[in-house]
């Protein structure tokens, strides 16, 4: 679709019909035509490109509905980074721990919701990996966790 444009450069008053075709403007002034290519946005210097990260979907059973929401106590020490074992909770995703909704000592049942994040403006409910008793929690309320941070640990 041409654009009819009229612009002011060093004191002289110009008139131009202008097209765009993906990153090039055609521009036609008194039957003469020019092809004009737009370059990408460059990013203010010290800003650093960071590479987007993938996040893998995870199947869990629906949860049952919460009976009781105590809230934890915060961690003394910063809970270690490692994988996932039987009883371990990772954080899928860097975000803010949003709700604590079981305690230190509290039996808990696979597929329960246990933590809730929020990450990317989305709340994302965290399920129990497996029936027990909550050993550890690592996590509060407000904290920020890193993706894979370990989140708590079931037995």
């Amino acid at each position: 679709m041409k654009k009819t444009i009229r612009f002011q450069f060093e004191g002289k008053k110009y008139t131009v019909d202008v097209e765009r075709e993906g990153n090039e403007l055609i521009v036609e002034r008194e039957g003469e035509t020019y092809r004009v290519t737009l370059l990408p946005e460059e990013k203010p210097a010290g800003l650093a490109e960071r590479p987007a990260e993938i996040v893998q979907p995870q199947a869990v059973a629906p949860p049952p509905p919460p009976t009781v929401q105590p809230t934890a106590k915060p961690a003394a020490s910063p809970p270690p980074q490692a994988e996932a074992g039987k009883g371990v909770l990772p954080a899928p995703i860097t975000g803010v721990i949003k709700e604590i909704k079981i305690a230190q000592g509290q039996r808990v049942q696979k597929g329960q919701v246990i933590l809730v994040m929020e990450a990317m403006k989305m709340d994302i409910d965290l399920y129990a990996p497996v029936s027990g008793i909550v050993q550890e929690v690592f996590v509060h309320q407000g904290q920020n966790v890193k993706a894979n941070e370990i989140l708590l640990r079931i037995e």
